[in-house]
């Protein structure tokens, strides 16, 4: 009997990890084009492997005996965290705006949840690691592709998207995971596989250089100080002399890469060579840069005006139109930087923007004690290799919180749950994986015994709100963006019966989306129908 449960509770753990392998499969991978914004696809595929992981652990917490929860000095902030956001929806005067954002980032958290509490040995968590590496070399493959205009689906979007996105975010993912790659390759001893990794890292640094993206090569040069930091800190130093011929061979493969995209030559298909592009750093009239400023000027006088609770998550590109406006009003030379930016392009800014200094305090304390418990583990592990895994896994975090500084990659639903899985996965690790250790990290309480129909009908209620949810939450509002970029392909062509017919349809599946509504009303007007699109204003006003 006893074998049976705990064969009945593996069964439910490998499916939940199995569903988390999923989301990171296809969150940054299945990318359809005909929708406005790639992140609805990434939304879409976050929120329907999030919502069937949340519903196999529910099923498996009403089939075991024993509720096991990891205790860890994360979860108090984590939860607080929830609470500020929770409480945030109450604040915002957008309410389906902010549940938007809301459902986004309470998934990252459930997905960090979920996979501390059932990654139990090194091969799960190594299976893991070695997904990312796979995921992350087919995303570098189909940059370079695209960048040499061999791609025959996206290639009408005329820029670097690869599957993620805009090159920033495709920079975001690939620094995440390439210091873990190079951990990795440090401490791999069979050949074949050294090699393999070899060319994994050429091929991430050069798809890094054709996206000649500024944010990411700071984020780097910052991150690489921290690391050599650690590196000697923590006396770690000694692998790296036992790969100093394969060393060698892999800066001088990257000096290689950096003179190719720094040069003009065949190669490079680039308007700017690498050089050009960190030149442009210094340049005070650079609008991207301008822009910026912009921004972060108008986003520090949103946390001026709210500072304690923020004006709700997810509000901010309500409200920046306003801020600017009054900042052109007193500043109108700075009139030629206007932006309608749906992010901040600093997540920490946005965040104080939208959830308070209490908030912001709150997600800096997330970090600080993720910080504070990977350094102690580095302070007292005695074994060189444990220390490299947890320092290149620190490494792509750190990467990835510098670059937050300069945009926005929690709010690419592939960027940050990607950030949180990586999170989980340094945070099982610090553990050393002494499964004895790690049962008294954790909080057992024993369950009255159910009987076998109450299990049945839990189970079956967790399966019918688990369709009900990935039907509203995640079929009606995608399909909802597929049908709106229908629309406004037969709107542009003048095709208005069709683009009504879209659009409608688009409405009809998500009430709330304010694309829909807005191109609903042109197309009533377009058709002559003017107390059709009255009637949308007015309902376009109240969301």
């Amino acid at each position: 009997m006893k074998e049976y449960i705990i064969e009945h509770r593996n069964f439910y753990r490998k499916a939940i990890l199995i569903s988390l392998k999923l989301l990171i499969i296809f969150t940054p991978l299945a990318a359809y084009k005909y929708v406005d914004y790639f992140r609805d696809n990434q939304e879409a595929w976050l929120k329907l492997f999030v919502i069937i992981a949340l519903t196999l652990w529910v099923i498996k917490y009403f089939n075991e005996e024993k509720r096991i929860w990891t205790r860890s000095q994360l979860n108090l902030p984590i939860y607080l965290f929830i609470l500020i956001m929770s409480i945030s929806l109450f604040e915002s005067e957008f309410l389906i705006v902010s549940l938007r954002d809301y459902v986004i980032f309470l998934s990252y958290f459930l997905i960090y949840f979920l996979l501390i509490n059932n990654i139990e040995n090194e091969q799960e968590f190594n299976s893991f690691i070695k997904l990312f590496f796979v995921i992350s070399s087919i995303i570098s493959i189909y940059t370079i592709i695209q960048y040499y205009g061999l791609d025959p689906y996206l290639r009408e979007l005329g820029a670097l998207t690869s599957t993620i996105g805009q090159k920033n975010w495709i920079s975001n993912y690939l620094a995440l995971i390439f210091p873990i790659i190079f951990s990795f390759f440090l401490l791999e001893e069979i050949k074949k596989n050294k090699i393999l990794l070899f060319l994994l890292l050429s091929i991430i640094y050069t798809t890094i250089m054709i996206c000649q993206s500024r944010g990411i090569w700071i984020s780097i040069s910052l991150a690489l100080i921290i690391s050599i930091y650690i590196i000697v800190k923590f006396n770690i130093f000694e692998i790296f002399k036992k790969n100093k011929k394969w060393l060698i061979i892999l800066f001088s493969t990257f000096l290689i890469i950096t003179i190719i995209y720094s040069t003009d030559n065949p190669l490079n298909k680039s308007r700017l060579t690498v050089t050009q592009r960190a030149l442009s750093v210094f340049d005070e009239k650079d609008p991207s840069i301008n822009t910026r400023f912009l921004i972060w000027k108008n986003t520090l006088q949103m946390i001026k005006d709210k500072p304690l609770l923020g004006s709700g998550i997810g509000t901010f590109k309500m409200n920046y139109l306003d801020y600017q406006a009054e900042f052109f009003k007193n500043n109108p030379d700075s009139i030629k930087y206007y932006t309608f930016p749906r992010e901040a392009h600093n997540e920490y800014l946005q965040i104080g923007a939208e959830l308070g200094l209490l908030g912001l305090g709150l997600f800096m304390a997330i970090i600080f004690i993720f910080y504070s418990t990977v350094l102690n583990f580095l302070k007292k592990e005695p074994n060189s290799k444990n220390r490299l895994v947890s320092w290149g896994l620190l490494m792509g975090i750190s990467c990835f919180l510098i670059h937050s500084l300069f945009t926005f990659p929690l709010h690419v639903p592939a960027l940050g749950s990607a950030f949180f899985i990586i999170i989980g996965l340094t945070a099982i690790y610090v553990r050393n994986f002494n499964l004895s250790q790690f049962k008294k990290e954790k909080v057992v309480k024993k369950l009255k015994n159910k009987g076998a129909i109450l299990k049945i009908i839990c189970s079956i209620l967790a399966v019918i709100i688990m369709i009900i949810a990935i039907d509203s939450l995640t079929i009606r509002p995608y399909l909802s963006e597929v049908y709106s970029y229908r629309g406004k392909d037969n709107l542009v062509k003048g095709n208005y019966q069709e683009a009504l017919s879209n659009f409608e349809y688009g409405e009809k599946l998500d009430p709330y989306n304010g694309n829909i509504l807005i191109n609903l009303g042109a197309t009533y007007y377009n058709l002559g129908l003017y107390n059709k699109v009255e009637e949308i204003f007015k309902k376009f006003e109240l969301i």
